[in-house]
């Protein structure tokens, strides 16, 4: 058991909010492989990642005194959620990563599951499973990746994705149905069925 869970981590952020570097530091220590994960999820693995976890903590250190929610974690995965997602903007206007695909209408493109496909939850014990749906989650638009894996990789509820996003709960919803019709169809399309063991 860590130090921040036995003593609690109100005890901490309280601390953190008077100035305690130390207490702030367990705080971050307690997130910091899971924020890199998620944030090496949306943008690939590497320094970018790094960077943006990095600037996370340093975003929260310099606003913690004036944080007044209870949920360290869901604010820091805002913080470098949001992040991440200006990044991928910016290297899209730079024209480094292609725009989403659009239909003649110029909206984005979805389609249905070919056949019906395995649910997410049932993946974790498939390793070639995985590397699929790390391929097609690297397919989807930023802001899709991002709510999918706030869900169904990081356990956040819709309400708390909503507002660690900024966005309407209806769109974050959609953006998570959406996302994984995505990867059931790139599974799908693998011949991934779920009965392999």
């Amino acid at each position: 058991m860590s130090r921040v869970a036995a003593e609690g981590a109100s005890a901490f952020l309280d601390r953190a909010r008077r100035g305690d570097p130390k207490a702030f530091e367990s705080l971050a220590g307690e997130h910091e492989r899971a924020l890199y994960a998620h944030v090496a999820r949306i943008l690939g693995p590497g320094a970018d990642a790094e960077d943006v976890v990095q600037d996370a903590f340093v975003s929260a250190w310099r606003s913690i005194a004036a944080f007044e929610g209870t949920s360290f974690r869901a604010w820091l995965f805002r913080i470098a959620t949001n992040r991440a997602i200006d990044l991928i903007r910016a290297r899209r206007r730079r024209g480094e990563l292609p725009l989403e695909p659009a239909d003649e209408e110029g909206e984005p493109t979805w389609a249905e599951p070919a056949a019906a496909g395995p649910d997410l939850a049932t993946l974790a014990g498939d390793r070639e499973a995985i590397a699929v749906v790390e391929i097609a989650l690297a397919t989807l638009p930023a802001e899709q990746r991002a709510v999918l894996l706030l869900r169904d990789v990081e356990g956040f509820d819709y309400e708390e994705i909503a507002r660690i996003t900024a966005t309407q709960i209806g769109t974050v919803k959609s953006r998570i149905h959406r996302g994984r019709l995505a990867v059931r169809n790139a599974l799908v399309a693998r011949g991934w069925t779920g009965s392999a063991g």
